[in-house]
């Protein structure tokens, strides 16, 4: 059984107390970073320091970047799929 850890952020402006699994711990510090490196790069990006919309745009940013990776992720399994597929055909070709 996993040891649950307290993992105080600061998170824009929002203090937030998590418990993690010392597994997560390191994970969590970094998504957290990250979070906060995007909260700086829209404040100035927008010129806006409006909380709700500095994290709609994190928000919607992290999303996308998920989303890309699941479409590029699928893409790569397509292509590794096909080219296992036509090396599973000449092997066949070139047997005895």
């Amino acid at each position: 059984m996993s040891t649950k850890l307290p993992c105080n952020l600061l998170l824009g402006i929002q203090n937030v107390a998590l418990k993690v699994s010392e597994e997560e711990e390191s994970c969590v510090r970094k998504a957290a970073n990250l979070v906060n490196r995007l909260v700086k790069f829209y404040e100035k990006e927008t010129n806006s320091s409006d909380p709700s919309k500095i994290m709609a745009l994190v928000a919607l940013d992290l999303a996308m970047c998920g989303l890309k990776f699941e479409t590029e992720t699928r893409s790569l399994n397509n292509n590794v799929q096909s080219e296992n597929e036509q090396l599973l055909s000449l092997v066949e070709d070139f047997k005895l």
